[in-house]
């Protein structure tokens, strides 16, 4: 029995041990991550340090595999973004590591005065968002044209009747709409909803950050395939 106890206690050392590692290991992840981030904010390609910040935060303040996890699918879901050599794909890609974040995600592309479904993820059959006029709801006009993040959150009393269905949320969830711009232009915008975070609780879900992230990093990318385009033309014969 004594022996048994032993192996035991030596166990919980090692992965104690383990654990601790992992952690420093996660924390200078995450510093590496915030570093590039910023670095790419100071060249002035797209400024996401806040949104780098609230994610590094997260990742010092949960538990171990929280943490791991968290990291491991911003980090995938960018280098998805950046091996993306076309708008198409940049697109896909985005939505694609939205997807994994938020419980519901839709992608939509602004064509002129309309907004185009391009992907969407998690709503029930007949709530997918359809094409749209931009005009037809005062808070996507808004983001579209102030080109700024834009928080939308349940009705205390009567559904707003200006507010697209697929946008109505049910009770403890929150949504946003973050445009994805090039130049000054916003050519798409990304709507995604989750589950509210409780100041309280540390160790809740961070996916409105993580998918801000992924946005502007997709606002960045198509920025420079958009201007790699634009030089390919202009040298061409």
């Amino acid at each position: 029995m004594s022996r048994e106890l032993d192996v035991r206690a030596a166990i919980d050392r090692f992965l104690a041990r383990m654990r601790q590692e992992t952690d420093t290991h996660l924390q200078t992840l995450a510093a590496d991550l915030l570093q590039v981030v910023q670095a790419d904010a100071r060249v002035q390609r797209v400024d996401v340090e806040r949104a780098a910040v609230d994610v590094a935060r997260a990742v010092a303040q949960g538990g171990g595999h929280a943490r791991h996890d968290l990291i491991a699918r911003v980090v995938d879901a960018m280098r998805r973004l950046d091996d993306a050599a076309s708008l198409r794909g940049i697109l896909d890609a985005l939505a694609q590591g939205a997807a994994g974040e938020a419980k519901r995600v839709a992608v939509l592309v602004v064509d002129d005065t309309m907004l185009r479904s391009w992907h969407h993820h998690g709503f029930a059959p007949g709530l997918a968002p359809p094409d749209m006029p931009v005009a037809a709801s005062p808070i996507l006009s808004g983001a579209v044209h102030l080109r700024q993040v834009t928080t939308v959150t349940p009705p205390e009393g009567r559904p707003d009747p200006h507010l697209p269905a697929f946008m109505r949320l049910a009770a403890g969830h929150t949504g946003l709409i973050m445009p994805l711009t090039v130049g000054r232009e916003v050519v798409a915008i990304v709507y995604a909803d989750g589950p509210d975070r409780h100041p309280d609780d540390p160790g809740a879900p961070v996916w409105s950050e993580q998918v801000e992230v992924l946005v502007r990093h997709a606002s960045a990318r198509l920025e420079n395939v958009t201007s790699q385009r634009t030089v390919a033309v202009l040298t061409g014969p």
